[in-house]
């Protein structure tokens, strides 16, 4: 029998990534339904996640240093890196203490270098929106939040992808409803909301490494599979966000 790939993962982040609920009675990392998501894609890799959330940290002043320790120095230089994927979001608390967004993301873009350097994939998420009360305080943290999602969107580098985690949960994409099932407080979420959290990102790591797999393929095998592409299958009826079906459908146009 084959070995199966394995694929590593770090998420990484503050309280969002340690998935902080209940004022820290509850923790449910988003990776727990993004791990599903990608269990269910690629039922022939062996998916390992490693969750390093730090409630209260800044981009600015700590998130270096702990990514530094997440990817040591090689031993050997035919060393592999530790993962194959970083997820990296950051910035809430940086806005909450006043730090300006160009300056939170030039941080990140030293973070994110440190597994790029070692030959690991960056996906960067951008900051999910606040829902503090209107007011001064809120119209300026939106406004900086606002700045450096923007920043993290137009930024190019090879091997880093950036997903906007803040348009997936913006209230034009969510219901009154859903907000109030999936908002714990201003800033943190529910067990459910981590979860639509971790089915969104699942989803857009799923698309990459479709795409990376279609890429490594020869140019005739390619094109087979993507005969019928524009059909639409039973099982995409159903809702997006539940899992219960057992079914991932991922079409090419999805890749471009």
């Amino acid at each position: 029998m084959a070995a199966r790939q394995k694929l590593r993962i770090l998420c990484f982040g503050d309280s969002l990534t340690a998935g902080y609920s209940y004022l820290g009675s509850s923790y449910h990392p988003y990776h727990v339904k993004m791990d599903q998501m990608l269990a269910m894609a690629f039922p022939d890799y062996e998916i390992t996640t490693d969750e390093r959330g730090k409630p209260g940290d800044v981009v600015k002043t700590g998130f270096l240093t702990r990514m530094q320790e997440c990817f040591p120095p090689k031993k050997h230089k035919d060393d592999k890196p530790p993962f194959d994927w970083a997820i990296v979001l950051g910035g809430t608390n940086d806005l909450a203490f006043s730090i300006p967004p160009q300056e939170i993301f030039k941080k990140l873009t030293e973070v994110w270098d440190v597994p790029l350097r070692r030959g690991c994939k960056v996906l960067a998420l951008t900051v999910p929106d606040a829902t503090m009360t209107e007011g001064r305080l809120k119209a300026r943290i939106d406004a900086d939040r606002k700045a450096l999602n923007e920043l993290i969107m137009g930024y190019k580098k090879p091997n880093l992808h950036v997903y906007d985690l803040h348009d997936d949960l913006s209230s034009t994409k969510t219901s009154p409803a859903d907000r109030v099932e999936y908002r714990d407080d201003h800033i943190h979420f529910t067990p459910a909301g981590y979860d639509f959290i971790g089915n969104k990102v699942g989803m857009a790591l799923v698309s990459l490494l479709v795409k990376q797999r279609v890429a490594d393929l020869p140019p005739a095998k390619r094109r087979r599979m993507f005969k019928n592409d524009d059909k639409l299958f039973e099982e995409e009826t159903g809702s997006p966000e539940s899992l219960d079906g057992g079914y991932v459908v991922v079409r090419r146009t999805d890749l471009d």
